[in-house]
């Protein structure tokens, strides 16, 4: 069922998104370091993603540090978690979002990462003097209040440069509850966590999508190919009953063949993106690839070229399949302050990549 809100707000409807009565398919990257670089070296960057046909960009919404001083959202001080509302803290994800509508770009905003890169839950577990499991991150209810307070604080703050509260920013596609939740052997303590704080945003934000950010692993034997960590559930993630969750709006699934362990079998792609798309049509729900990459240099991936093939094919799928869109990982930046945000998949010419689409086919999928 359509949602139904001002215009300018991403909905969904059935099992794709909407944006003021037209389908929206997503077409876009992630580019993790927006709310951490200049204005200038931000705004830039996301020119960039525009020149190369992004309609949508996923980026942090988070960064936990040790202590106060320096770039920082969350830190502890004296023994108490406190939030940077300031220059060098929430003000500069206020410049994200306000440059995303002067573009007409769609953000999606991870609440805090799984891993310990710039903080999460590995940090909220140091703060709070929880040892260095991260299960107890979605166990502990110091943990749990510690984050709802962080959810509260980034959805009712009121954007400095356009005056409305983030919980009214059209530009904000959605709220994703983690970057890549795992809680490794423990499916129904993950799914607890997800229902009981899809929940509290939904309570919060009554005009944002919402989901969980997850690799899209799955915990079934639902598919006769299904084998290794991808479907065997052994990291504590179930895509199907994840997606079942009344407050998520959407499924996100990943893909690094060449880290999970398919490198010579990039041909998996395609299977991957149709699984995701057998079970949001069971549901009844978009999905979308939201993570998706290769890396150069090795026989399979040699150049460029190579890359763009598989990339090209993998979204002929995604459009095939009717699902929601794809976002690459991952745009970096030239300036001084954004070139060290880098990993072995980073592009950053719009020459380099094709995003999608046939954006004929995917948005008239019923």
């Amino acid at each position: 069922m359509e949602q139904k809100l001002p215009n300018g707000f991403v909905v969904r409807d059935g099992r794709q998104f909407k944006l003021d009565g037209n389908a929206y398919a997503v077409a876009g990257v992630n580019c993790y370091f927006l709310a951490y670089c200049a204005e200038e070296s931000r705004r830039a960057a996301m020119q960039t993603a525009k020149q190369m046909g992004a309609n949508t960009i996923r980026s942090w919404a988070f960064l936990d540090t040790a202590g106060p001083g320096g770039l920082t959202f969350q830190y502890q001080d004296n023994g108490v978690i406190k939030m940077n509302d300031g220059p060098d803290g929430l003000a500069r994800l206020d410049s994200v979002i306000q440059i995303a509508e002067e573009l007409g770009l769609k953000l999606i905003l991870p609440l805090v990462n799984h891993w310990g890169d710039f903080g999460g839950a590995p940090m909220y577990l140091k703060w709070l003097g929880l040892g260095t499991d991260v299960k107890v991150f979605y166990e502990s209810l110091e943990a749990r209040l510690a984050y709802r307070n962080w959810v509260k604080h980034v959805l009712t703050r009121r954007n400095t440069l356009t005056g409305r509260l983030y919980s009214e920013e059209p530009s904000i596609m959605a709220w994703e509850l983690t970057n890549e939740a795992r809680c490794d052997g423990n499916r129904d303590l993950l799914l607890d966590w997800v229902h009981e704080m899809a929940n509290y945003v939904k309570q919060l934000d009554k005009n944002h999508l919402v989901a969980l950010g997850d690799e899209g692993f799955f915990n079934e034997r639902l598919f006769a190919h299904g084998k290794g960590q991808l479907y065997d559930g052994q990291h504590g993630t179930d895509f199907h009953a994840i997606l079942e969750i009344p407050e998520i709006d959407f499924g996100g699934y990943h893909f690094y063949p060449q880290d999970w362990g398919h490198d010579k079998d990039l041909e998996f792609g395609d299977q991957w993106v149709k699984d995701h798309a057998r079970v949001g049509d069971r549901i009844g729900k978009p999905v979308l690839m939201e993570e998706y990459g290769l890396k150069l240099g090795d026989a399979v991936v040699p150049d460029g070229a190579a890359r763009n093939t598989w990339f090209t094919r993998w979204l002929k799928v995604v459009n095939e399949t009717g699902t929601a869109g794809a976002l690459l990982w991952m745009l970096g930046g030239t300036e001084p302050d954004t070139i060290g945000f880098k990993d072995p998949y980073v592009v950053y010419k719009p020459d380099e990549v094709s995003l999608l689409v046939d954006r004929a086919h995917t948005t008239g999928a019923a």
